[in-house]
């Protein structure tokens, strides 16, 4: 964000909340006192999916040159620039998320005190984001799947530690999928919502794995390039019908070195990694586009509707069918 600009301070009253970096939420935000102009014009939301977990969603466009602030609460935020750029400020630290240096990249800041954020807001920019909020009492119940996890474990013990990583193809779908989700209110809504977050908290930790000190040992730079390549291509589908001997000639290894490998890299064997990906298509195109539980069968490679059903209710906790009859 390069033109200067006139910036006014209001400050959110947002000290009981998870603290995200808005205080509205619907089709337009709140308006400041002064000029009758809403902050911002567009859709977002902010949602309290499990206790101390929340979610925030938001596509708009600025409407004012102005500084909101607010307090955030202990625990680690996660942050996915879809679109746009956003000039935030956490503590004492300032990020450009989505600007040319960090496009295409998530944060996760850790808080283990309360502590103020600000945003300024330039007239005329637009923003996608999705954040999740991710309190002290939901990481203590989690603390043993968490503990997997050694860049979680270094950040959560210092106040404002940040972890940049690249987001995956995978992780932009699950992500973007959220304003859809957020579009239909029906009864399922939330607990959608919650699968789907889960689904994002998965993958999130699959790509910290990309700057896991342990994995850093263990694979090369040009490994990590090899494998970070291949998995851009399972994301775009064009090997979802090859065999374990192509998909491994492809990248120029053995069968058993690649599956060695891609498991250190993203905690999946190759094969988990494609069927989760693939009913997580059949699960948006069930939510969005009202197919078929056959074709949504098809769509993630099973020519068995029953096989398909208790796979996809073993990934996602429920029947395909629910997803149908509540569109």
């Amino acid at each position: 964000m390069n033109r200067l600009t006139t910036i006014r301070s209001y400050k959110i009253d947002c000290s009981d909340r998870s603290g995200f970096d808005q205080d509205y939420a619907g089709d337009v935000s709140a308006t400041p006192p002064s000029n009758g102009i809403p902050f911002v014009s567009g859709r977002s939301q902010e949602l309290q999916l499990q206790p101390d977990l929340s979610l925030y969603a938001s596509d708009v466009c600025d409407e004012q040159d102005v500084e909101v602030s607010g307090i955030l609460q202990p625990g680690l935020l996660v942050v996915l620039p879809l679109a746009g750029e956003a000039d935030v400020t956490y503590g004492d630290q300032r990020f450009l998320l989505g600007n040319r240096d960090n496009e295409g990249n998530g944060l996760v800041l850790s808080l283990t005190q309360r502590d103020r954020f600000s945003r300024r807001l330039i007239r005329g920019t637009r923003r996608r984001v999705v954040s999740l909020a991710f309190g002290s009492r939901w990481l203590s119940k989690h603390e043993d799947l968490l503990a997997a996890y050694p860049v979680l474990e270094s950040l959560r013990g210092n106040h404002l530690a940040v972890q940049h990583w690249r987001l995956s193809a995978h992780l932009r779908l699950l992500a973007g999928s959220v304003f859809e989700l957020c579009a239909v209110n029906t009864p399922l809504m939330g607990l959608r919502l919650e699968s789907r977050c889960l689904d994002i908290v998965a993958e999130v930790l699959a790509g910290l794995t990309d700057v896991n000190p342990a994995s850093e040992r263990t694979l090369r730079p040009r490994e990590r390039r090899r494998l970070a390549e291949f998995r851009a291509f399972l994301d775009s589908g064009a090997g979802d019908d090859w065999s374990m001997q192509a998909l491994a000639e492809r990248i120029g290894m053995s069968p058993s070195t690649l599956q060695r490998y891609f498991r250190l890299y993203t905690g999946n064997s190759v094969f988990a990694y494609q069927r989760r990906r693939l009913l997580e298509q059949a699960r948006i195109a069930l939510e969005q586009e009202g197919i078929s539980v056959s074709d949504a069968a098809q769509l993630a490679g099973y020519t068995s509707a029953a096989n398909f059903a208790t796979a996809f209710r073993r990934q996602f906790g429920m029947q395909p069918g629910i997803l149908r009859l509540h569109r």
